[in-house]
């Protein structure tokens, strides 16, 4: 079972501060200039680079795809930059539904080892949401997969 951060812990990274800063100046564009072009506010993008908030799932997906990177190595947690997009992509609830099926599990079975409950999997196929990066992780903990892969990032497992 995954440790659950503390509350700081899944707000502020260094890693991901100093990769996403790295990553823009690669760019050769502003701050400001990056956002347009993702597009997400500026403010996520200025409290990202200045004091390392990792936003919401769906930005970091953004971003990611903007810039052709996988979320480890955008979230400073890998230094390896390949990354083979999906050809096409698969959305996460499809992904989800084919990792479960293939394991031969319930939503039910899965939520008693993870840190939620079985409603969050229902919620998120009824109105189309993602979990947060912590639930996304130990999701992709227990299928043994790679968080891009199940979110249909990537074919690659792992």
């Amino acid at each position: 079972m995954p440790k659950i951060p503390t509350e700081a812990e899944k707000r502020i990274s260094p890693e991901f501060q100093a990769r996403l800063s790295e990553l823009i100046d690669e760019l050769e564009v502003t701050k400001i200039e990056f956002a347009r072009r993702v597009p997400v506010s500026e403010a996520v993008i200025t409290r990202a680079v200045i004091y390392g908030i990792v936003p919401s799932l769906k930005i970091l997906v953004r971003i990611a795809d903007f810039l052709n990177v996988s979320l480890p190595y955008l979230l400073g947690e890998s230094d390896d930059a390949a990354f083979y997009p999906a050809e096409p992509q698969v959305g996460f609830h499809a992904r989800l539904d084919g990792l479960a099926k293939e394991s031969n599990v319930k939503y039910s079975q899965i939520a008693h080892k993870m840190p939620f409950s079985k409603n969050f999997f229902y919620e998120w196929q009824r109105v189309k949401t993602l979990p947060s990066l912590d639930y996304l992780r130990a999701l992709a903990e227990y299928f043994d997969v790679s968080v891009d892969y199940l979110l249909g990032r990537t074919d690659y497992r792992k």
